[in-house]
C-alpha cells in the first residue's frame, strides 16, 4: 500500500514537471511568435526544452508556406506594376504619332490628297492602338498569374513583316530603310502573336530612336530561330550592360519621348516565351540578337 502510493507519488511529481516544462515551452513559442510578428525575419522557432518538438516543427512549416505566399505574392504584384507600365509605354506610341498627325492636319495647308494621305495613317495608328487595348488585360493576366503564355501556331516571317510596315513610314522620313534578310517565306513555330509583335515593335522602334542609317534585320532558322537587328549607333554613350534595364535611357532629359521601356519589355516579353536576347556592339554597329525554340 505504501509503494502503491509512493509510485503515484512520484508518478505525480513527473507528471506535474513536465506539465511545468511544457508551460513553459508554451510560453517560449508564443514569446518567439510575438517577436517574429513584430520583424521581417525569415528566424524559425526554437525549442527550449524539446517538451513541444512536434508542435514547434509544425509551426516553422507554416511560417516557411506563409513567408514563401508572401514572397510570390510581393513577385506578383511588382510584375503587374511593371506590366502596367510596359503597357502604358506601349500605348503612348501610336497615340503620339496620330496626336502629331492630327495636329499637322489642323494647323497646316494641305490638299485634300495629303490629308487623306494623314488620315490613313492616323487610322493606321488607332488601328494599332486598339490592338495594344485588346491584348491588355490577357498580357496582365499571364504576367500577374505566372501561367505560361497561350501558344499557337504562327508564322514568324509575317510577323516581322507586319512590325516592319508599323515603322516603314517614319524610316522613310529619316531617310532610311528596313532590310529583312531571310531565306524562307514560311516559318512556322509556337508562339504568342501579340507578345512577339510586341518584342518586334519595340526592336525596331529602338532602332529607330538611338541608330542611324540602314536596320538590317537577319533571319536564320538552325537550331533555334534567330532574328538579329543590327544598325548604327547614333550615339556613342551606349551602356550594353545595363541597356536592357528598366528606364535606362541615353536621353537624359527624354526630349525624344523615350520613357527608356522598350528594350526592358522585349527582353521580359522574349524570355516569357522561352526565348533569348542579346546585345553587343561591334565598332559603330548595335547588335540585337533573339533567339527562340523551334
Amino acid at each position: 500500500m505504501i509503494l502503491a502510493l509512493a509510485i503515484t507519488i512520484l508518478i505525480s511529481c513527473i507528471l506535474l514537471f513536465l506539465l511545468i516544462l511544457q508551460k513553459k515551452e508554451l510560453g517560449n513559442i508564443a514569446k518567439q511568435l510575438r517577436e517574429l510578428k513584430s520583424k521581417d525575419t525569415n528566424a524559425i522557432i526554437k525549442s527550449e526544452n524539446g517538451t513541444a518538438d512536434m508542435l514547434i516543427t509544425e509551426i516553422n512549416a507554416l511560417l516557411k508556406e506563409m513567408r514563401e505566399t508572401k514572397v510570390s505574392y510581393n513577385q506578383k504584384n511588382h510584375a503587374l506594376e511593371q506590366m502596367m507600365t510596359n503597357i502604358s509605354h506601349d500605348l503612348r506610341t501610336p497615340l503620339t504619332s496620330a496626336m502629331g498627325y492630327i495636329n499637322l492636319i489642323q494647323h497646316s495647308e494641305l490638299s485634300e490628297e495629303e490629308k487623306s494621305r494623314e488620315l490613313a495613317i492616323i487610322e493606321k495608328r488607332l488601328i494599332r492602338l486598339e490592338e495594344l487595348i485588346n491584348s491588355f488585360f490577357e498580357l496582365s493576366q499571364i504576367v500577374s498569374s505566372g501561367k505560361e503564355p497561350e501558344k499557337t501556331e504562327i508564322n514568324l516571317v509575317s510577323v516581322l513583316e507586319e512590325a516592319i510596315v508599323h515603322y516603314y513610314d517614319d524610316y522613310c522620313d529619316q531617310g532610311r530603310q528596313i532590310v529583312l534578310k531571310c531565306e524562307h517565306r514560311k516559318l512556322i513555330f509556337l508562339s504568342n502573336q501579340n507578345m512577339l509583335l510586341r518584342i518586334f515593335d519595340n526592336l525596331i522602334g529602338n532602332a529607330l530612336k538611338h541608330g542611324t542609317g540602314v536596320l538590317t534585320i537577319t533571319v536564320e532558322a538552325a537550331d533555334n530561330l534567330q532574328i538579329t537587328f543590327t544598325n548604327e549607333l547614333a550615339s556613342p554613350d551606349m551602356d550594353i550592360e545595363h541597356i536592357f534595364d528598366e528606364f535606362y535611357t541615353t536621353d537624359i532629359s527624354r526630349t525624344k519621348g523615350n520613357t527608356g521601356l522598350g528594350l526592358a519589355i522585349a527582353k521580359q516579353f522574349t524570355e516569357m516565351l522561352g526565348g533569348d536576347i542579346q546585345a553587343s556592339q561591334n565598332g559603330e554597329l548595335f547588335i540585337l540578337t533573339t533567339q527562340f525554340p523551334k
